[in-house]
């Protein structure tokens, strides 16, 4: 009996520290959330407000209709320098997400089977490389029917933002900025890659991933940022519409100002 229980206790311990380091590594099940939040300033975004509640910098009132962007080729750091790697398939179905402010659920990308692991800063695109993509095999984020698709030339509009201003002298007092682009060409002026690559640090905050948490790192994207940065300093009253690469080139630099962690939900 004694040899039996012996047996038995060996088995339970086994099944225990079993359990335990299943834990650690989080091989399985592990996941971090990247949580987008949209703001004009010191304020949340609401779309299609009656008023115009927003103003830039140039004293300019304004209200959002749309705003949407393309998250791709998602790295996360671990303190110990070791880099997650979010996988991408040339088809579109996974590893791009496209961030619709209309659309709640697609403001949290969720990572899974993460490394267990305490991790420090994410590095992300904002853009999409056609060139990486098969043509005329596109799905998921990357469908045309989602009215982000120019050509394969010119490729994807991968940032847009609209609303209206009383600053505006278009039609509607509508302003509209579609940011795209991604090679060059030497033949063509109004081609340029206009793909921002950029790491975000979690200012000395980390996002504990193993398999009894699912940290959710806080990510906000201020629109007055992206109207006022190194690259422009946007009037509707003088340049309110913009549709193609090289008209977007100066905007497009305000892109990674405009992004920043805010903070880190642990659990």
């Amino acid at each position: 009996m004694k040899k039996i229980f012996s047996i038995l206790s060996i088995a339970i311990l086994f099944v225990f520290f079993s359990a335990c380091s299943d834990d650690e590594v989080g091989s399985s099940g592990s996941t971090l959330v990247l949580e987008f939040d949209n703001v004009v300033g010191t304020s949340n975004l609401v779309l299609n407000t009656t008023d115009q509640p927003y103003t830039n910098d140039h004293e300019e009132a304004f209200n959002v209709t749309w705003l949407t962007y393309y998250v791709s080729n998602i790295k996360l750091k671990r303190e110990d320098g070791t880099i997650y790697e979010d996988a991408v398939k040339s088809d579109g179905s996974a590893g791009y997400y496209l961030i619709d402010e209309a659309d709640v659920e697609s403001r949290e990308i969720t990572l899974k089977n993460i490394p267990a692991g305490n991790y420090t800063e994410v590095t992300f695109t904002i853009g999409v490389d056609a060139s990486q993509v098969d043509q005329g095999a596109q799905t998921g984020a990357l469908d045309p029917a989602k009215g982000l698709f120019w050509t394969w030339n010119s490729g994807y509009i991968f940032m847009a933002i609209q609303g209206t201003s009383p600053a505006c002298t278009e039609e509607g007092n509508e302003f509209a900025y579609h940011v795209g682009g991604y090679k060059e060409d030497p033949e063509n002026d109004n081609l340029i890659n206009n793909i921002k690559t950029f790491t975000l640090s979690f200012k000395g905050d980390s996002a504990p991933v193993k398999a009894s948490h699912e940290p959710q790192v806080h990510i906000i994207f201020d629109v007055l940022k992206f109207f006022k940065g190194t690259g422009a300093n946007i009037s509707f009253a003088s340049n309110a519409q913009r549709h193609t690469p090289k008209a977007c080139e100066d905007i497009a630099g305000n892109i990674e100002g405009a992004f920043v962690v805010d903070h880190i939900h642990a659990d």
